[in-house]
């Protein structure tokens, strides 16, 4: 059997009357613009239907923009903070700097040490012990942590290491009572030993005789000594002396210039005496002075000669003892 023709027919007839019609409006619209204004109309009656189809694409744009500059913020906020902590941690040394310039100028062959390796942690735990004042910071021994590391904050000195594990450390604050700091006095120069005491703002300076020169306001900084904190960090300020005659020395109270109980977040440097972790060794500065080098050869040389004159008169004297046991 055959199949009819007749559907197969109508159906190429339309298509080609479609296709006709077709390129007919489109010769049309573009040379007479007979549909541009239902064209217009037709898309402003659409518009919505049009809106809400792009509607995520849309909406997907607008918030990846909106992550994008606000992760560029947090960032760039991020960066400036670290600056600016990091400059007002240097800014802590400026006072005590500054007054030893005059007395390092006369020294100019004292070797000098910088340190510059230095590192953010953030105090994630506070001992729980009312009698322990001991914090935990986010960085360990996977940061090259290690014992008796010095750390501090924007505000003056916090201690120094006591454990490190992998990736946590134990700070000893300075108001431990088993803390013990050498200090000097910015205002004189005298050297102390500053105690804690528990209290979170009371410290103690000990062994501190009647006769010496400290007074209330006096602004307490690390002296270098004991090779454990860098000379010139700030530690407290003296808030109270007394005298008693019954005890030789004075009872001299200090305040902590750094607040434990909002401290956040804390920096760690690295600090070495010896120069074998990453300190930079100042070579001392040669003498260059014609008047001073004249000054050491006239010395020289009238040592040279005071020697050999000397040797003279042995040898003159030396002399007629040798004839007379000759005779």
């Amino acid at each position: 059997m055959k199949k009819p023709e007749t559907p197969s027919l109508l159906i190429n007839f339309r298509f080609a009357l479609i296709f006709a019609l077709s390129v007919i409006m489109l010769v049309a619209d573009l040379r007479l613009k007979v549909l541009s204004d239902f064209r217009y109309y037709l898309e402003s009656a659409l518009y919505p239907v049009m809106v809400f189809a792009d509607s995520p694409r849309s909406v997907s744009r607008v918030v990846s923009s909106e992550f994008k500059s606000r992760s560029e913020l947090i960032e760039e906020n991020e960066r400036l903070s670290s600056e600016n902590y990091l400059q007002r941690a240097d800014l802590l040394r400026l006072r005590s700097i500054e007054q030893e310039n005059a007395a390092m100028r006369r020294l100019l062959n004292s070797p000098l040490h910088e340190t510059s390796r230095r590192m953010f942690a953030e105090v994630v735990d506070v001992d729980t012990n009312p009698y322990l004042q001991r914090v935990v910071v986010n960085r360990g021994s996977s940061s090259n942590v290690y014992e008796g590391m010095p750390v501090i904050t924007d505000e003056g000195l916090v201690g120094q290491v006591i454990e490190v594990n992998h990736s946590f450390s134990r700070v000893l604050l300075l108001n431990d009572p088993s803390s013990s700091i050498p200090v000097i006095d910015s205002r004189n120069q005298i050297r102390a030993i500053v105690t804690g005491t528990g209290s979170h703002d009371e410290l103690e300076i000990s062994n501190v005789p009647r006769s010496t020169d400290i007074q209330e306001g006096d602004l307490l900084v690390t002296s270098g000594l004991g090779d454990v904190y860098p000379e010139g960090y700030p530690v407290a300020i003296v808030t109270s002396v007394g005298f008693s005659e019954t005890q030789p020395f004075a009872d001299v109270k200090a305040k902590p210039l750094v607040d434990f109980d909002r401290m956040r977040y804390v920096l760690m440097f690295w600090y070495d005496r010896t120069l074998s972790n990453g300190d930079r060794y100042v070579e001392p500065k040669k003498r260059t002075d014609s008047k001073v080098i004249l000054r050491e050869e006239r010395i020289r040389n009238l040592i040279d000669s005071m020697s050999s004159s000397r040797a003279r008169q042995t040898q003159t004297t030396n002399e007629p003892a040798s004839g007379e046991e000759a005779q």
